[in-house]
């Protein structure tokens, strides 16, 4: 059951509510990945590879020791191999970063370091724990394998193979990998600025004195933590824009000059002074969709202006929270460049009801709690700031919200 859609008229044409599924597929195909700029790796964590990184290398580009032994040559590992002990002279000893290739002759043992480059016709390295040593020499009766304690050429890495795909985010691994590889720098999508501006004549910035019928804006501060958490920048208006037709529109014009994204907050529903709408119909902006079909979010809106994609989220931030997570960060993701932008949903049991539920779609803040090894997901009430638990965006689609009932779920960790 859907929620009674209200007609409106918006720039001459009769819009009607979407979908989530299509608010966010028009979203997304709306923005693209900004430009590339190349940065030093270790200045790359977390940003999105602008494309595909192979190594150009063998990794190692040389046989190598596993470990501390002795290198021991093809006619002496037959001998043990037969069942014959050795005795055999140290004659050289060779550490990590030592070029010396002096070749194995047989009767003769190479004292080796791990990582160290193995002497020309080593066929095993036998552990130093293994061996007895008799002055220069060590006794050993044991069977190696052919090749045993090697690592050959390219065992890590093959040169022409892939460590990072374009649209990957540059984590820590990921940039160990590259860095053994021995690329400097990388190609990386730019990172997106999302402007935030906060409309209403009731609204107050923290630190400024409390009047009568003012409340203090807290929709800013949730916002632009989610932005940042998103891997983006958030861009703060420097003030409250009070509810003018004008000065809305001249703040919408200004922000999407100066920013990636914009998002408007408040001014969504229908009264005489929520005028955001009116500020996109007085700009000729490209209006995307008003009004979604899922609570909350029935009076959400996008458009597109200067090529610039801007939201209107709820002035209620449990609602904008709600919001950016299921409609603005796959946009704001695809636009730094990201794969998976939109995120993978699964299925998930729920652990209690959900109070309250309204008929048709809705969202709510959620949960992930792990009993006797199963994972289940628990509703959480707006006055809930932080339990510890997992967090979780639960999308209920026309479903009784009681425990028990499998309902589709999101990751949502800053």
């Amino acid at each position: 059951m859907n929620y009674p859609e209200k007609q409106r008229w918006v720039n001459d044409k009769l819009c009607e509510p979407v979908s989530l599924d299509e608010a966010v597929a028009v979203s997304c195909a709306s923005v693209q990945a900004l430009d590339t700029e190349w940065l030093h790796i270790y200045d790359a964590y977390m940003r999105v590879a602008a494309d595909n990184i192979a190594s150009f290398i063998d990794i190692p580009n040389f046989d190598r020791s596993a470990m501390d032994g002795y290198a021991i040559g093809k006619t002496d590992l037959e001998r043990l191999q037969a069942g014959r002990p050795l005795r055999l002279r140290v004659a050289s000893i060779v550490g990590a970063g030592s070029v010396e290739n002096r070749p194995i002759r047989p009767g003769e043992t190479c004292r080796i370091m791990t990582g160290a480059l193995l002497p020309e016709g080593s066929a095993a390295v036998i552990k130093q724990e293994d061996v007895e040593i008799d002055e220069n020499y060590i006794v050993f009766s044991g069977r190696p394998r052919r090749g045993e304690n090697i690592r050959k050429a390219g065992h890590e890495l093959r040169a022409g193979d892939k460590v990072a795909a374009k649209g990957q985010i540059l984590k820590a691994e990921i940039l160990e990998r590259i860095a053994a590889c021995g690329i400097e720098k990388v190609p990386v999508y730019k990172t997106p600025g999302v402007f935030i501006m906060d409309t209403g004549n009731e609204l107050l910035l923290p630190g400024s004195p409390i009047k009568t019928g003012c409340i203090y804006c807290s929709n800013r501060s949730l916002i632009a933590c989610k932005i940042t958490s998103s891997g983006a920048v958030p861009l703060l208006s420097p003030s409250i824009i009070h509810d003018d037709l004008q000065t809305i529109v001249t703040a919408v014009k200004k922000a999407t000059l100066v920013s990636d994204m914009v998002i408007v907050s408040g001014g969504t529903g229908n009264g005489l002074y929520d005028l955001v709408h009116n500020a996109f119909e007085y700009l000729n902006a490209q209006l995307l969709f008003k009004g979604i079909n899922v609570f909350p979010g029935k009076s959400t809106s996008a458009a597109l202006l200067n090529g610039k994609l801007i939201f209107n989220l709820s002035g209620s931030p449990s609602a904008a929270g709600i919001l950016f997570e299921a409609l603005v960060k796959p946009a704001l993701l695809k636009l730094k460049g990201e794969s998976f932008y939109k995120g993978d949903w699964f299925n998930i049991e729920l652990g209690s009801p959900i109070d309250h539920l309204r008929p048709g779609r809705s969202l709510h803040r959620g949960e992930m709690i792990i009993k006797q090894g199963q994972a289940y997901a628990l509703p959480v009430s707006r006055n809930v700031i932080n339990t510890g638990n997992i967090p979780l965006l639960l999308d209920v689609q026309n479903g009784p919200g009681e425990e028990g009932v499998m309902v589709k779920a999101k990751l949502t960790v800053d």
